[in-house]
């Protein structure tokens, strides 16, 4: 790694099947990191840097507490890496003994090391009433250590996964695209760049955040808008959200102004007071379509 990079980590087995996933896109532009107990996890991506927690034969299902010891006990691997970051992207799955523990222990270190950190959180299925009351204890401390923690109800992504013959386990297309637009315009990859500036004003407020999202024809700016705020990756109260982070990718088709127009309409529909600012990126799988990932921060 070199200082000032970008990093990507997967912690636990939601977090690297995410952050492996996504990674594919942005290669290039980041580095990979995959923690977990099982070694499986670890074999997902041949271009990661890995770190195997716990004694050999210890892939089963364990407590946040002793992930979080055993992420602790790799300090200071993790160190080098982080001293080197200058954004810090964590996935993980929370109710589960890594992505809730460990993740809590390594955003603590990647901001103390003087990262901007990002995490994305998969929230358990409503019927798995274990693990939502694990989740529940861990989110406020992982809040805590992030700048930032954006849940994805998993319940509310199988559904928009399926609707768009993706796989959830995958991130079921959107978490991808979340993690490529934060990645992508930090790179000066896209038509329309954010610095991380950009990123710690809006990212940075008190309060929750969540992810909205809404793909479709460019020319019903309004329609996309209301797409995406009737169906939230979260079940949270979206109308008092201080900042918004809107990024956009479209076809080769779609213009400055189709890009502009999108922007606004997210502008009108949020409230008065909210903060908006917005990237855009050209993906040509799109063609004539656009699609929108909305960070709403501040909830």
């Amino acid at each position: 790694m070199q200082d000032g990079a970008l990093l990507l980590v997967g912690a636990g087995g939601l977090g690297c099947r995410w952050a492996s996933h996504a990674h594919l896109d942005v290669e290039e532009d980041c580095d990979l990191l995959l923690v977990d107990s099982d070694p499986l996890s670890l074999d997902l991506s041949e271009s990661a840097s890995t770190v195997c927690l716990g004694p050999e034969g210890s892939e089963g299902a364990i407590l946040p507490e002793l992930g979080h010891d055993w992420a602790k006990a790799h300090a200071s691997v993790f160190a080098d890496m982080f001293d080197r970051a200058e954004l810090v992207l964590i996935a993980a799955g929370l109710g589960g003994g890594v992505g809730s523990g460990a993740s809590t222990w390594l955003a603590e270190q990647a901001r103390s090391s003087g990262a901007l950190v990002v995490t994305v959180v998969g929230l358990p299925f409503e019927d798995q009433v274990a693990r939502m009351r694990w989740a529940r204890l861990s989110r406020p401390r992982l809040e805590a250590a992030s700048h930032a923690t954006i849940g994805i109800s998993l319940s509310a992504l199988a559904l928009r996964a399926e609707k768009r013959g993706a796989e959830w386990e995958s991130g079921g297309g959107w978490v991808p695209s979340l993690i490529r637009a934060l990645v992508q315009t930090q790179a000066r990859k896209g038509v329309i760049n954010l610095d991380l500036m950009d990123l710690r004003t809006v990212l940075t407020q008190a309060g929750r955040s969540t992810v909205l999202v809404a793909q479709g024809d460019c020319y019903d700016p309004q329609r996309l808008f209301q797409k995406a705020f009737d169906a939230p990756l979260e079940r949270i109260d979206l109308v008092n959200a201080a900042t918004c982070l809107l990024h956009i990718e479209g076809g080769d088709q779609v213009t400055l102004g189709d890009f502009d127009r999108i922007a606004d309409a997210f502008t009108r529909g949020l409230s008065d007071n909210c903060h908006v600012i917005y990237g855009a990126s050209i993906v040509r799988e799109l063609e004539g379509e656009v699609r929108v990932i909305a960070v709403l921060a501040g909830l």
